[in-house]
């Protein structure tokens, strides 16, 4: 009997302690608020887009402040229609009302310069993230201001990044 009263009493001793928490420390709760900063970093998810064609940056334009562009008359000031003869001629349409552009442009250089879409992702905390490619090439005899637009669907909302992939400079053909 003593040895089962003595079982009971240890049983319950160690059960008592084993539900008692302790109260988190400040360090411990800011460490699991970076756990879960990281993981809504890690959730990235693609976004969708159409890449605009046939524009051109106007001679009076040197940078924009904001890539995102959200009104027609806002697109208009910074670019001009570039419409050509032949079946894709025509600009892309851009609806102001359902959509806004993303514009990348770059310093005027008399070097061939060639910067293209690589993706469009959003991570967990809302922010956009555009990466792009810049390839420079050789040096020519006139000058040019690279550039591209993409066509984003205005539900996809966020605050806009740009993040360049550099890449070599492409060798001149040999002779």
């Amino acid at each position: 009997m003593k040895k089962i009263i003595v079982i009971v009493v240890i049983v319950a001793s160690l059960l008592f302690v084993a539900c008692q928490s302790k109260p988190k420390t400040e360090k411990e709760e800011n460490k699991n608020k970076a756990v879960v900063k990281t993981q809504n970093k890690a959730k990235t998810t693609d976004i969708s887009f159409v890449l605009a064609k046939n524009y051109f940056v106007k001679n009076t334009i040197d940078k924009v402040d904001n890539p995102k562009i959200e009104t027609a008359e806002k697109f208009n000031e910074i670019f001009g229609m570039a419409t050509t003869m032949g079946k894709d001629g025509k600009p892309t349409e851009i609806d102001f009302t359902k959509q806004y552009v993303i514009a990348v442009i770059l310093p005027e250089t008399d070097l061939m310069t060639t910067i293209d879409p690589v993706s469009l992702q959003k991570d967990g905390n809302g922010k956009i993230t555009l990466t792009y490619k810049k390839v420079v090439g050789q040096k020519q005899t006139f000058t040019i201001k690279p550039s591209f637009e993409i066509i984003v669907d205005k539900i996809e909302n966020g605050t806009i990044e740009l993040k360049e992939q550099k890449y070599k400079k492409l060798n001149q053909k040999s002779k």
